[in-house]
């Protein structure tokens, strides 16, 4: 599948920013394209919980629910996102997580043997009506390596002012 570490680092650095590109863009059915059917995308409230249920959550969406997000944002009915916001994703750090490591971040998981965990920083700055917010974090993967390519099983976004007021987040981070 992969020659060594350093290309499995390569291609799983390549794969997270083509997802944010796909975000930048708009092009949320396409990013739809990059998640697995039991794909879960979660933001705790509180950042060092290690697993979704027993706490708040700004997001914890299975596949379904992203899928209903992202028909609402094409809708034009999404009125928190009328006029949609526009986003730059920054992505950087990416690191693969050893198991240890990805069993804290993602411990109701349980990781396949054809998993990988990553980990990287991000700023994602959104413009909307005249206002620019900055959301600054870290993220984790559990990505499903299907020969060459990726799929998306879980994302989590630990926003670091995440117990703070936050302005709507209706689209993805």
């Amino acid at each position: 599948m992969f020659k060594d570490d350093v290309e499995l680092l390569q291609r799983c650095e390549r794969f997270v920013y083509d997802e944010a590109e796909l975000l930048d863009c708009g092009d949320f059915e396409a990013w739809l394209d990059l998640l697995t059917d039991d794909a879960v995308y979660w933001l705790p409230v509180d950042t060092s919980r290690h697993e979704p249920r027993g706490g708040l959550n700004l997001i914890y969406d299975d596949r379904h629910r992203l899928e209903d997000r992202v028909r609402r944002l094409g809708s034009g009915l999404s009125h928190t996102e009328d006029p949609p916001g526009r986003t730059s994703h920054l992505i950087g750090n990416v690191r693969r997580m050893g198991d240890d490591e990805a069993a804290t971040v993602v411990s109701w998981v349980r990781l396949e043997e054809d998993d990988v965990a990553v980990k990287a920083r991000m700023i994602v700055a959104r413009s909307r009506r005249g206002q620019t917010d900055v959301f600054h974090g870290r993220v984790a993967w559990v990505l499903r390596a299907f020969g060459s390519q990726f799929a998306i099983r879980v994302k989590r976004v630990d926003l670091l002012d995440a117990d703070q007021p936050l302005p709507s987040i209706t689209s993805v981070l």
